[in-house]
């Protein structure tokens, strides 16, 4: 398994990997997840920035996590890896990764946003060094970026200092 930056090529590979990993929402209230893909353009600007990154497993992506700066935080818009490689640390790998090039690149923190109610979630980050911002604690950029999200209540923003 290699950790490595994300390329056109991989694009079309993503989707099934968003497909694959969403089937762990299913039965649950996100099961709305399910099923969903983002359009290859949407990854664009990540793969312009070099912030997608890929587990790739024999030539084949098998997680991505992609990223962007959002105010002054390094902000982890999604990260997904295929059900069949779950649970084997590729998440992991990948967050540390991102997180150690977001640190070379002088970000002083790293954030996302993630379900708090489903268990799986919001302890994996924290196991990662997250922590869940209060409302009060929380900059404004990424209150909006939580606002329309589906279920915004059942949602929290994460932050990790990065120095």
């Amino acid at each position: 398994m290699i950790v490595r930056y994300g390329s056109e090529a991989d694009l079309p590979a993503l989707g099934v990997v968003e497909l694959s990993a969403a089937t762990l929402f299913a039965g649950t209230h996100m099961a709305w997840a399910v099923g969903q893909t983002s359009a290859p353009e949407h990854f664009h600007p990540a793969l312009s920035q070099n912030k997608l990154w890929i587990a790739d497993a024999g030539g084949m992506p098998v997680g991505f996590l992609r990223a962007e700066r959002l105010g002054n935080s390094f902000y982890i818009d999604e990260i997904s890896v295929s059900a069949s490689h779950q649970r084997r640390g590729i998440g992991r790998l990948l967050i540390q990764a991102a997180l150690g090039e977001a640190a070379a690149r002088k970000f002083k923190a790293a954030s996302l946003t993630t379900d708090r109610t489903i268990p799986w979630n919001a302890p994996y980050y924290a196991r990662m060094g997250f922590r869940v911002l209060s409302a009060d604690q929380t900059p404004s950029v990424l209150a909006r970026r939580l606002a329309p999200q589906r279920n915004p209540a059942r949602r929290c923003v994460m932050w990790r200092d990065l120095r």
